[in-house]
């Protein structure tokens, strides 16, 4: 048998080149293509990024209906005077990622962990480590733009949210989260009219409108509330307050849900669990009071569980592995590898105490709805780390702004990126070369 001669992936044809580049959909796909190798790179037209989103074809989407239904019943809109501030502004539906950002001429040096949204297509709002507020201000010798293919870059978690279509795009509601569900029935162009948006309110009753007429559909599940959605195998699954797990059958007029889970994970505490799903497993992640054999008495720690799909219940981990880093942010759940991570090591979860597990009872202390909007609207005005590490094995808590290895990960960012001559050569000399890249509002 004759052997199969191999053949290198920069060798590839240019009548065939053209075609996959054309079918890539995203501006990031895009950049990841040319980011292969010199032939793949001037195989594709700069004009074919053009018109074209960073991080999703479909969004940012301006609903139609001014306030519409689907806010209704949520904590901020319950406060009236907050609501008359926003009642006239449409709601934007828009798209967020979580990158980790390696520089290729030294792979060594520690990575930049960096949460994004595109509010105006082309264009990135930072966000704060692991938060949903905006950067204040840019340091000044951070670049207007970015060349990715001077980069290594890997999306650690793609989320959605809303916000109020007026500066500074403020969040409808501090703890809300956006799940996107997709109807194609095998189209070669896709629109956000081929959408549903599953939302589940700060207060844990959860809705659904249809992008294509924004008509909602809301949920009543005899007065349970939710903590957390996700999508696992292109169903969306729920935790309740009790930890118990759901599926939602979204097929009819009305949302039903299908009991997974049945035997309460715990009495109800005060603060919300969250699940996620990481190669084809499904977890769920809380803080609480937790015991170890070398612990004298119980001490507030992290729990993390498995789903146990044939015996459908929560199996708790006793290690989430000492080759892996747990981030717990207020949008998504993701694991790391600790390779990544100069300096770290493993078995290691990354959360803010506040913003990772909410109370439930957050707003319930306010007695003015301006309280709630300087609270949780306009927050932080500084850009201090509040973030911590869990020591797994030894259930202790230590606060990032302490520890070089973690803080340099997330604020300021690096100095390879401000030093980075050749993205910046290229601002200067060609600005052609702008649509290669990433700009900053």
């Amino acid at each position: 048998m004759s052997q199969r001669r191999e053949v290198s992936w920069s060798n590839l044809p240019e009548e065939l080149l053209y075609p996959i580049a054309h079918r890539l959909e995203t501006r990031l796909d895009i950049l990841h293509f040319r980011a292969v190798c010199k032939e793949w790179r001037n195989s594709v037209s700069l004009t074919l990024l053009s018109n074209k989103n960073i991080l999703s074809t479909v969004l940012p989407h301006k609903l139609a209906t001014t306030n519409p239904p689907l806010l209704r019943g949520g904590a901020s809109t319950r406060m009236e005077e907050f609501q008359e501030y926003v009642n006239d502004n449409p709601v934007i539906l828009i798209a967020s990622s979580i990158f980790l950002i390696k520089p290729k001429f030294n792979p060594k040096l520690p990575p930049w962990l960096i949460t994004v949204e595109e509010m105006n297509s082309g264009k990135f709002v930072v966000r704060k480590p692991l938060s949903r507020s905006p950067v204040g201000k840019m340091p000044e010798n951070f670049p207007k733009m970015l060349d990715l293919s001077d980069f290594e870059v890997e999306e650690m978690g793609r989320v959605y949210s809303l916000r109020y279509d007026v500066e500074p795009y403020h969040l409808f509601e501090e703890h809300h989260k956006v799940l996107l569900l997709g109807d194609f029935d095998c189209k070669i162009r896709v629109s956000i009219e081929d959408y549903t948006a599953v939302v589940l309110y700060d207060s844990g009753v959860l809705a659904a409108i249809n992008l294509k007429n924004e008509v909602v559909k809301e949920a009543f599940f005899k007065g349970r509330k939710f903590d957390d959605i996700v999508v696992f195998e292109g169903i969306i699954y729920l935790i309740d307050r009790y930890g118990r797990l759901y599926l939602m059958d979204n097929s009819d007029d009305k949302l039903k849900i299908v009991t997974v889970v049945d035997e309460a994970l715990h009495k109800g505490t005060e603060r919300k669990s969250r699940i996620f799903e990481s190669c084809g497993e499904l977890y769920l992640v809380r803080k609480c009071l937790v015991s170890r054999p070398s612990l004298t008495r119980k001490r507030m720690g992290v729990r993390v569980y498995k789903l146990n799909r044939e015996k459908n219940m929560w199996d708790e981990l006793d290690s989430i592995g000492d080759d892996r880093i747990l981030f717990v942010t207020p949008d998504c759940c993701f694991f790391a590898r600790v390779t990544d991570f100069t300096g770290w090591e493993g078995n290691r979860i990354v959360l803010d105490d506040k913003l990772s597990f909410p109370s439930y009872c957050h707003t319930k202390s306010l007695e003015h709805s301006w309280e709630y909007y300087d609270l949780f609207v306009e927050r932080d005005a500084d850009e201090k780390i509040s973030l911590e590490v869990f020591h797994f094995e030894d259930c202790v808590f230590e606060p990032v702004k302490t520890n070089r290895d973690y803080s340099v990960v997330f604020w300021p960012p690096p100095k390879w990126i401000s030093s980075n001559t050749r993205s910046l050569k290229r601002l200067k000399s060609d600005e052609s070369e702008d649509r290669c890249g990433i700009r900053w509002i």
